[in-house]
């Protein structure tokens, strides 16, 4: 059996292949595994792109954050129970 290690963008990626065999272990045949390293799902997206993929945009109205916070409760003290319970 052989070892192969290589990279797929900086990941690394452990390929497993028997003597003598000319069938891939590591999944799938060497034609769907190259579609899959070249596919776009390892490569990296800046912040940007995804929200244009997701049809995420700025908020333009603040408002829409209204009513998060229930009237009866102290801000102040939410945050500090918040920052209480991130405590180690």
């Amino acid at each position: 059996m052989s070892t192969q290690i290589m990279t797929i963008d900086g990941a690394p990626c452990i390929s497993f292949q028997s003597g003598g065999s000319a069938e891939p272990t590591h999944g799938g045949t060497p034609s769907e595994t190259d579609r899959l390293i070249d596919s776009d799902f390892f490569k990296g997206k800046s912040i940007a792109e995804m929200a244009r993929e997701q049809g995420v945009g700025p908020i333009k109205d603040i408002r829409v954050f209204a009513g998060v916070i229930p009237d009866d409760e102290d801000v102040d003290e939410m945050l500090a129970e918040i920052y209480r319970l991130r405590e180690p």
